[in-house]
């Protein structure tokens, strides 16, 4: 629930968008635009078409369905989880992302995708623990949750992806003017300043509106959300008896150094990051685990 809440915003950008696309091209038909704003509206609930998350997979995540020797590997992997999670093991639709990376994420109404790296180099036992995090981002509500808001976002990012291709075109033309007229220490103060116009535009907007300043603090909020999210799902694995397993895998991650880049990018960063620290995760695992046990014992 708070994912599409936090997801308001695009879904507002969007429908503007859409809004006035539609305006400009029918010529001010109001009627034909209110249809085409409602279809936009309505246009949600394909997210929950099966049909629909085939077409998802393929073309938006770039899936494939898994060859017979994956197939083999996925089930036999699945086939424990679901069984610990005590649901039918056809629930949901497993898929291969075609990447060396050791990875694996969960999407839209039953997709459960891992990479090929996964399925070449993790061990049974580490895949099987792999899948139970994703399955937790399902029982959760956040792999639906995040698809809504983002199937919603797509005309605004698209708008602010259109938007960032023609500030750099800009810069590019008063960069090249300002290198025959200033030369080149004149073009690099007037570069800065023109790139600095977006977000001056945007202070003074919020400024004059200061209801605006909670637009500020949404990607922040979203990204530590998606961060509990995370932490939830490895819960989720925990409970169903993966702990000892996840945090192998996490363990196996850190010495690969997959969080070192995280960690030279500075704080920003890590403000902005959509997954905790996997020293964090092992540690709240840990935590949660052996905290668990000890009040067993105590009991």
């Amino acid at each position: 629930m708070v994912t599409l809440l936090l997801g308001i915003p695009w879904f507002v950008c969007s429908l503007a968008v859409v809004d006035v696309v539609a305006d400009v091209a029918v010529s001010g038909n109001a009627v034909v635009v209110w249809v085409v704003v409602g279809v936009f509206v309505a246009s949600g609930v394909v997210v929950f078409v099966p049909a629909t998350e085939h077409v998802i997979a393929r073309v938006v995540f770039r899936l494939r369905r898994p060859t017979a020797a994956e197939q083999y590997r996925l089930d036999r992997a699945w086939s424990v989880v679901s069984r610990a999670a005590g649901i039918p093991v056809d629930r949901y639709r497993l898929w291969v992302q075609e990447t060396g990376e050791l990875n694996a994420f969960a999407s839209s109404g039953h997709i459960v995708a891992v990479t090929r790296g996964s399925l070449d180099r993790l061990a049974p036992q580490h895949l099987s623990a792999v899948l139970a995090h994703e399955l937790g981002h399902h029982l959760g509500g956040h792999a639906w949750a995040g698809m809504l808001s983002y199937w919603y976002s797509m005309p605004g990012r698209l708008f602010v992806r259109v938007l960032s291709v023609v500030s750099r075109g800009i810069i590019a033309v008063v960069g090249g003017i300002a290198l025959g007229m200033a030369g080149a220490e004149g073009t690099g103060c007037l570069i800065a300043l023109v790139r600095w116009v977006p977000l001056l535009f945007l202070a003074g907007l919020t400024w004059m509106h200061p209801v605006l300043v909670v637009l500020w603090a949404i990607p922040l909020v979203l990204a530590w959300f998606d961060r509990y999210g995370e932490k939830y799902a490895d819960r989720v694995a925990a409970e169903l008896g993966f702990g000892p397993d996840l945090i192998e895998v996490f363990g196996l991650w850190l010495r690969a150094g997959r969080d070192d880049a995280r960690r030279r990018r500075g704080l920003r960063a890590n403000l902005f990051a959509t997954h905790p620290p996997l020293a964090s995760r092992i540690q709240a695992l840990e935590k949660r685990m052996y905290g668990r046990i000890r009040s067993i014992d105590r009991g």
